[in-house]
């Protein structure tokens, strides 16, 4: 493996800050004096996440992940220690006079050619529509459409010619395997088997790219309509192109995201590029999938609300509604963007122009309850009764779900006026609604019986998971201060090597032995990114998160190492006390009396500590 210099990778390390970096992927917020946010690691509603710049460190207190900078992208992206650095070098901008080799980049080396090819394929496309005569004819139409150079090299559009061979005779002079480039989704085999063609001809093609900005897929769009064929054709799902968690533009939208706190989710990606245009910046876009709970996972890091923005027809409608429930049932703050006379974006702005845009759809978008109570009423005559009595009824039903007293007062109020319906008739609906539901929840979350007499934990469970807790808080604590105190380290090496009561401590202490034997100052940064097990790294980084206090350190030392001592006595106790039960089980009486003995030295030297 290629080594980095020690002191380069230090100065990596100091000039990245751990709030801006991990800002770049989750929406943060400063509470005391660290930052907080949902966790990237897992998915959660409740922000369970907390990053340090006094310490340069993170940690989950839902899902336990711990780290700095470094290893933060180590275990985000899977990248091995060098990797990382290397990506954290070009963040910051200092030159290493290294590039990751092959076989160093995780598991994402496995599929590096596809990556590589698409690449390839990306600048292939986008060099025909620039810089050829057979491009001039779609650049000629792109032009047309509004897309000037800029927004074509920013989104990498390019043209893919109308041959069938094309592409397919380029990655085999480069040396790409078409069988894997066939996996890739670039080009396809033909049916009897005696060769490849492109996928792509013919079509203005737009690059798909990963969080990453990997570019991983293509849409290509016809110029004109030909029967048979499809106006936009995608990339088919491959390894590394999973329609159901792309979000496009996002790695280009991320950091405005996060600036305004707001992410506008639209329904194509030919939408995010019109709104780009004039000058919205926060957008991205589905691949013509369903709203997933991996969207939203990714969504929910990075944005305090959802703006959902679909085009004005039925189908726009329907869309909007599915995602804005989808969201809502994930506890995303949603609101949605209507468009009228069933427009999409682009159109909207060609007619009403930009501004009319950002402030009459965007800037004014529907609370969540508004919608559902706009989307009601559509098909709906309130002159007529039946009309009346549905909208109410389906409007109740959507109100029933919502816990906040002041939205169904809003509501209810708004509701009376619309169709002069009572309040008390529709608090009297509201009130059966939500009975009706809680009944419902009450059914589903019952548990059979024979799951509820597990869920009955035992007195001694409870008391053995008590004492666990209380032996790892010592084990963390005294950790911390050996982590940051090298004499400390030395007297309890020479003292108490076996101190530790849980194995995985007792080899960090070793590893932390061989540490300062090689660097002798402490350096829990560098002491965590040269332990490969992310067990054993995901200890040492949370006992350096431990907040301690100057005035109680000497203290807290002698109570941990007093405890710790005693637990060990305790934990030999039980060890000869079951020996003890097995040697009288087996009629050893000689070797049970042995062990009698022990036990009361044992608490003898208990009651000495």
């Amino acid at each position: 493996m290629t080594r980095i210099p020690e002191q380069t990778i230090e100065e990596i390390r100091e000039k990245t800050n751990i709030v801006d970096l991990i800002g770049e992927y989750i929406q943060l917020t400063k509470r005391g004096k660290n930052w907080v946010g949902l966790c990237p690691f897992h998915g959660e509603k409740t922000p369970s996440f907390s990053v340090s710049e006094e310490k340069q460190l993170f940690h989950c207190f839902g899902c336990g992940a711990s780290g700095n900078a470094i290893t933060f992208i180590m275990d985000l992206e899977n990248r091995p220690f060098t990797d990382a650095v290397h990506e954290l070098s070009k963040r910051i901008g200092i030159a290493l006079d290294f590039i990751p080799q092959q076989g160093e980049t995780g598991s994402n080396q496995q599929f590096k050619p596809m990556i590589e090819a698409h690449e390839l394929a990306a600048n292939f496309y986008r060099h025909i529509l620039l810089n050829t005569v057979e491009g001039e004819e779609a650049l000629a139409y792109l032009e047309k459409r509004g897309f000037d150079r800029t927004i074509i090299e920013q989104y990498g559009i390019g043209w893919a010619l109308d041959d069938y061979q094309v592409l397919t005779s380029l990655l085999e002079r480069k040396g790409y395997q078409l069988e894997e480039m066939e996996a890739a989704g670039l080009i396809v085999k033909r049916d009897d088997g005696t060769g490849y063609f492109d996928r792509f001809r013919g079509r203005v093609m737009f690059p798909l790219w990963d969080d990453n900005g990997n570019i991983i897929g293509f849409s290509g769009r016809l110029l004109e309509k030909l029967e048979h064929a499809p106006k936009y054709l995608n990339s088919p799902e491959s390894p590394i192109f999973e329609k159901n968690k792309v979000l496009y533009n996002l790695h280009q939208a991320r950091l405005n995201i996060r600036k305004t706190g707001k992410v506008i989710l639209f329904e194509g990606f030919m939408d995010v590029i019109s709104a780009n245009k004039i000058g919205v910046q926060n957008t991205v876009a589905l691949m013509g999938t369903a709203l997933s709970e991996s969207h939203l996972v990714k969504l929910k890091r990075i944005a305090k609300q959802l703006i959902i923005c679909c085009d004005g027809d039925d189908a726009g409608w329907e869309a909007a509604k599915r995602f804005a429930q989808m969201a809502i049932s994930e506890n995303v703050d949603c609101q949605i963007a209507l468009l009228p006379n069933g427009l999409d974006p682009d159109d909207y702005i060609q007619q009403f122009g930009e501004q009319s845009f950002k402030e009459q759809i965007i800037g004014k978008p529907y609370s969540y309850m508004s919608f559902m109570m706009a989307y009601a009423k559509r098909d709906k005559n309130l002159q007529y009764d039946n009309d009346v009595m549905q909208y109410v009824d389906e409007v109740m039903e959507e109100l029933a779900k919502r816990p906040s007293p002041i939205e169904r007062d809003l509501v209810i109020r708004q509701m009376e006026e619309e169709t002069n319906v009572s309040e008390e008739a529709l608090q009297q609906l509201l009130t059966k609604k939500v009975g009706r539901q809680v009944q419902e929840e009450r059914k589903y979350a019952t548990i059979p019986s024979s799951e509820a007499s597990n869920e009955q934990m035992p007195i001694y469970t409870e008391n053995r998971q008590r004492k666990q807790n209380a032996t790892n808080r010592a084990e963390k604590m005294l950790l911390h201060y050996l982590l940051n105190d090298g004499e400390l380290f030395d007297r309890i090496y020479v003292e108490l090597f076996d101190l530790f009561y849980h194995e995985e401590y007792q080899t960090v202490f070793i590893e932390l032995a061989a540490f300062y034997e090689q660097y002798k100052t402490p350096d829990y940064h560098r002491f965590a990114e040269s332990i490969a097990n992310p067990s054993l790294r995901k200890i040492v980084l949370e006992a350096a998160m431990y907040d301690s206090n100057e005035e109680f350190a000497a203290q807290e030392i002698e109570d941990c190492i007093h405890y710790l001592r005693k637990e060990k006595v305790k934990g030999q106790i039980d060890e000869k006390q079951h020996e003890q039960n097995e040697a009288l089980r087996s009629n050893n009486h000689t070797r049970a009396l042995e062990l009698a003995r022990e036990i009361i030295q044992l608490r003898q030297s208990l009651e000495a500590l």
